[in-house]
């Protein structure tokens, strides 16, 4: 096994493999058979793939990342990819609209995995304070889907020790990238700082941002989700960059180097590409140049070899309607 595809560094059981769980219908991946047991234990860092000839792509932040218009796309292109989803970030979760877009990405068969509630800095937190961010999205997911992800990106991929052993007592297994988005303009205002884990040197600063639009949610004042307009206008300036630029698969590009990992990586091994939002459209860029070079394009949880059973912590049926928050506003 990759050494640097993991890491488990703090003192943990050596073994993390619950009871099959009695799947409820609801549950959308194909897996049959005996449960296996698991690759990872809890407080592992998952860097890069596993799988032969595996790319997982993966969109951080939101929940308004999660648009018809991207999951239109990946339906089109039979990719499955692995969203990290916020509570209550650039919009709240509990949104009639944005509940059933998480419920069309989960029956279709994407991975859902969890961002801290309100995408705050786990290292400025207290311990309590960061268990409180991990416990609002899980109720969310719960409620709505009746599964809690076991796979968790920190912000900015800050995770100290302590940052890492809170997030393993809780049971969470940490994901981290090898390839950020290479296209250059200012990064949104929740992705400022880039990963600076000393485990994680070759990672690019994310950039290219789709201007939100000027709608406010009235939760809590940010940005709403940008309009199709806004993301032709933002794909059709994307498409004329790269147009300016001479891009193409068979030509040296900012998407060669990005996704062969210059300087440090090359496509002899396998990788995590963390795609970006609803505010980036290069994602459709990063999904069909994997392709053409003859990567898989697959969720995280798949391209290092895990059941979907082992992807949540817990995995039952959604709460009733009646009973989901349609706001943060008190949460």
């Amino acid at each position: 096994m990759d050494q640097r595809a993991f890491s488990s560094s703090i003192p943990l059981p050596s073994i993390f493999n619950p009871s099959p769980p009695t799947l409820p219908k609801s549950f959308p991946y194909p897996v049959d058979g005996p449960l296996p047991a698991s690759r990872l234990q809890p407080g592992d860092i998952v860097y890069s793939c596993q799988q032969p000839s595996s790319y997982a792509i993966s969109f951080d932040d939101g929940p308004g990342q999660l648009t018809d218009t991207l999951l239109d796309y990946l339906d089109d292109q039979d990719v499955k990819v692995t969203f990290f989803l916020n509570g209550n970030n650039w919009n709240c979760i509990y949104r009639p609209e944005t509940q059933r877009l998480l419920k069309r990405a989960y029956k279709a068969q994407h991975q859902l995995a969890a961002h801290p509630w309100s995408h705050r800095d786990l290292e400025t937190l207290t311990d309590d304070e960061i268990r409180a961010e991990m416990e609002k999205i899980e109720t969310a997911f719960r409620q709505i889907l009746g599964v809690v992800p076991r796979y968790m990106r920190p912000p900015y991929g800050e995770h100290s020790e302590r940052v890492r052993r809170v997030l393993a007592d809780m049971g969470y297994i940490l994901v981290l990238w090898d390839v950020d988005l290479p296209f250059g303009g200012a990064a949104g205002p929740h992705d400022t700082k880039t990963a600076t884990s000393t485990s994680t040197p070759n990672t690019l600063p994310l950039s290219s941002s789709l201007p939100p639009s000027s709608a406010k949610d009235g939760d809590n004042n940010h940005p709403m989700v940008p309009t199709l307009a806004d993301l032709h206008s933002a794909l059709h300036q994307e498409h004329l960059h790269q147009q300016q630029l001479a891009l193409s698969v068979s030509s040296s590009s900012r998407w060669a180097d990005a996704i062969h990992g210059v300087p440090h990586f090359t496509l002899d091994r396998e990788g995590i590409f963390a795609g970006g939002d609803v505010h980036n459209p290069s994602s459709e860029w990063a999904v069909e140049y994997v392709q053409q070079i003859g990567l898989d394009v697959m969720p995280v949880g798949t391209c290092i070899g895990e059941d979907p059973r082992h992807w949540y912590k817990e995995i039952g049926e959604p709460t009733n309607l009646d009973a989901v928050p349609h706001t943060c506003s008190n949460l």
